[in-house]
């Protein structure tokens, strides 16, 4: 199940899950904020940035980036995370690239990947909250908590500057692209929806209409 806020308050409480350091205020109803780190790198700059000197890590147009989360998370064995981008930043056109499950037993800094789809470029300011965190308990504690390659790791590696350094992102032509075609997709649906507003009410008058003739012929047999 889902924990609600008091339910993630006292799972932090009793020490089965934590996330440090802890402010109660990045508590939500059912989920935590999580917040950007200290490091981040992008493909247009292939270089690692330090977020919290600059104040702020700015993405180009097609470019993907990672950022190291501020939060330290750590699971105990019954329980599971789920993580997605903050809808203030989706809603910006960032699509977030970082797998959505966090396993039982892990204990780390999360890694965000994010690539910006619009032809503008966005900044993702140090400490803003960025991250959404679903906690579940399980109905029993896993068997074989997590122990991978991430386990205990407290920011960004030599894996994720490589992708960095080898990545190009996406070119503009390609984002614009990837524009038009979302914006065909709606406009195609808007005009499906459009066309189902009046077909529908038109087979349903036809029906009842071929109910009706049915009926009266009916009634027309019977009295004969």
């Amino acid at each position: 199940m889902i924990l609600t806020d008091r339910q993630i308050r006292a799972a932090i409480d009793a020490g089965d899950i934590s996330v440090e350091p802890f402010d109660a205020r990045q508590i939500q109803p059912a989920s935590i904020d999580l917040r950007v780190g200290e490091e981040g790198a992008t493909t247009k700059s292939k270089k690692l940035t330090s977020i919290k000197d600059h104040a702020f890590i700015v993405l180009e147009p097609g470019d993907f980036g990672v950022i190291s989360i501020y939060e330290e998370v750590r699971l105990g064995p019954q329980y599971a995370g789920r993580i997605g981008l903050r809808s203030k930043y989706a809603r910006k056109g960032l699509l977030a690239t970082t797998g959505p499950q966090i396993d039982p037993g892990y204990h780390g800094r999360l890694t965000l990947g994010v690539t910006n789809l619009t032809p503008h470029p966005v900044s993702i300011p140090y400490k803003d909250d960025v991250l959404t965190l679903e906690i579940h308990r399980l109905e029993e504690p896993s068997q074989n908590p997590y122990s991978g390659p991430y386990q205990k790791k407290l920011g960004l590696g030599p894996e994720d500057l490589e992708v960095i350094a080898e990545g190009d992102g996406m070119a503009f032509s390609e984002v614009l692209t990837t524009l038009r075609s979302l914006t065909s997709n709606v406009a195609d649906l808007t005009s499906q929806m459009k066309t189902m507003q009046w077909v529908i009410p038109t087979v349903l008058a036809i029906g009842l209409a071929v109910i009706s003739v049915i009926m009266t012929v009916f009634v027309v047999l019977n009295v004969t």
